[in-house]
């Protein structure tokens, strides 16, 4: 367990043990004041790990966006999306979307190189679905599909390794106005790398991907 962590846990049961034996703690005045200094110490551990948090994660900016908050998170992709300049690497379970398919297709016919992961039950059974990656391979935008037994059910987009959305949201009218839904968008370059490189792994799994067929 890491140094602060003890000492928080220390403090939570030096207060339990202060609720529950108040009435001795007013008779012993030195185990009283050793509640309270291991209190701080806590205290003052927990806020520097939080400092040194902060610090290792100075450039880091991180938006939330709610659909039912009202702060149109499909607004907030797109914009992702047209701000990439290099690559954007995109995973998502399902997605009709116009304006998003369109902002995709949009990368790939300007230079970005763009890949897309999507579920295998859904590129085969949904119509719309269909139609969206039709249009994507269409700019020349590969596209993999899951092939094993569980589902591709992550929602997430990697803008030039660095800039990350994710969350519950799938690229659907549906997902914009009718569910709850939550999308962060992450500016980071660690966050960035590791989303790249699980994007990566995914890509190059022969076992567990397969290249798309349009029907």
């Amino acid at each position: 367990m890491p140094h602060h962590q003890r000492w928080i846990a220390l403090a939570l049961i030096c207060g339990l043990l202060s609720g529950c034996s108040a009435g001795s703690q007013k008779n012993n005045p030195t185990g009283a004041n050793e509640v309270n200094r291991a209190q701080t110490q806590a205290q003052t551990s927990q806020n520097d790990a939080s400092n040194n948090a902060s610090s290792k994660s100075g450039k880091t900016n991180v938006q939330t966006y709610f659909v039912q908050n009202g702060d149109h998170p499909e607004q907030a992709i797109i914009g992702l999306i047209n701000d990439a300049k290099s690559t954007l690497d995109v995973a998502v379970y399902s997605l009709n979307y116009d304006p998003i398919v369109d902002a995709i297709a949009d990368a790939a016919g300007r230079g970005v190189r763009v890949r897309l992961v999507t579920d295998q039950e859904h590129a085969n059974s949904k119509e719309k679905q269909q139609n969206a990656l039709k249009r994507i391979m269409k700019a020349g935008v590969p596209v993999k599909v899951s092939s094993h037994k569980g589902k591709m059910h992550l929602k997430m987009l990697i803008a030039d390794g660095k800039s990350v959305e994710a969350g519950s949201f799938n690229y659907l009218k549906s997902s914009v106005k009718e569910n709850d839904d939550v999308v962060l968008i992450i500016h980071d370059e660690e966050v960035g790398k590791k989303f790249e490189d699980t994007f990566q792994r995914m890509w190059d799994d022969k076992d567990r991907y397969q290249d798309y067929e349009s029907r």
